[in-house]
C-alpha cells in the first residue's frame, strides 16, 4: 500500500514541475518568441523529469525499496497533475494580467499563419470553407481560461501526454516484493 511520503513527493515534484514550466515560458518571452502552444511543448520533458524524480523518491521510502506498477502510475500521475494546476493557474493569472499582449500576439500569428494562401486553400478543401471561419473566430475568441484548460486537459496537455509517461517510468521502476 502507499507510504506517508506518497503525499509530500506528488505536491513537492509537482510544484517544482508546475514552476519550471512558468519558468520556460517566461525565458521564452523574454526571448521574444510567444511561449503557447508548440513552442511550450518541451515543457513536458520537464514534467516527466519530475515524475521520474518523485516515482524514485517514494520507491526510496519504501520499507524495501519496491514499487508496485500501479503505485508508479499513480505517483506520476498526480505529480503530473499537481503540476498542470501550478502552470495552468500561474498561466492564467500571468495571460490575465502582464501577459494579456502574450495572447494577442498568439491569436495575431495564429490567424495569420492560417491566412497563408496554401494553408488556407488546403484547409478549406479538406474541412469547407464554414470551417475555416468557425476556426478564425475560435482563434479570436481565445482567452486565458482557454489556454490554461488546455495546459492541463488539451490534445497537447499534460494529462494526455504524461499519461504514456507515467506508463514508462512505472514499468521502468516496478520491483517485485521477494517472498
Amino acid at each position: 500500500m502507499f507510504n506517508k511520503s506518497l503525499i509530500k513527493n506528488i505536491f513537492f515534484y509537482g510544484i517544482i514541475a508546475g514552476l519550471l514550466t512558468l519558468t520556460y515560458c517566461f525565458v521564452v518571452r523574454a526571448m521574444g518568441g510567444v511561449p503557447l502552444d508548440g513552442k511550450k511543448a518541451p515543457t513536458i520533458i520537464l514534467s516527466m523529469i519530475c515524475m521520474i524524480l518523485s516515482v524514485k523518491a517514494y520507491r526510496r521510502n519504501n520499507p524495501d525499496q519496491t514499487l508496485h506498477f500501479w503505485e508508479g502510475l499513480v505517483v506520476a500521475n498526480l505529480t503530473n497533475l499537481v503540476g498542470a494546476c501550478v502552470s495552468a493557474i500561474g498561466l492564467y493569472f500571468w495571460l490575465s494580467g502582464n501577459g494579456s499582449d502574450v495572447l494577442t500576439t498568439y491569436i495575431t500569428e495564429s490567424i495569420k499563419t492560417l491566412n497563408i494562401p496554401s494553408v488556407k486553400d488546403g484547409y478549406i478543401k479538406e474541412m469547407g470553407l464554414t470551417s475555416f471561419k468557425e476556426l478564425i473566430e475560435g482563434f479570436k475568441l481565445l482567452s486565458p481560461k482557454d489556454i490554461s484548460r488546455d495546459e492541463i486537459t488539451g490534445l497537447k496537455g499534460k494529462l494526455p501526454m504524461g499519461l504514456l509517461i507515467s506508463i514508462m517510468i512505472s514499468l521502468y521502476y516496478r520491483r517485485g516484493y521477494l517472498n
